[in-house]
């Protein structure tokens, strides 16, 4: 991959964040002038940074093993990988 891919799979990545933003981020968190998150006080704010975070551990974690078990099923397949 050269610099210039993958700086165009970066791009498609934030393009794909923008439309979820857009999207069903604006139907959940747009309050018209601001976003819900703006007025929430900052305990109810690092309350919910602690739940994403917990979450975004469970999905990396989950991630991790589905990496692991494809790496072993494709060394199944190929001893070259």
């Amino acid at each position: 991959m050269t610099s210039e891919e993958l700086a165009k799979a970066i791009g498609h990545t934030i393009a794909n964040v923008q439309s979820r933003i857009l999207n069903i981020g604006a139907q959940q968190y747009d309050d018209g002038k601001t976003q819900k998150i703006e007025s929430k006080n900052i305990p109810q704010v690092l309350d919910e940074a602690i739940e994403e975070l917990d979450d975004l551990l469970a999905y990396i974690s989950f991630t991790r093993i589905r990496v692991a078990r494809l790496r072993a099923l494709l060394s199944e397949h190929d001893p070259i990988v």
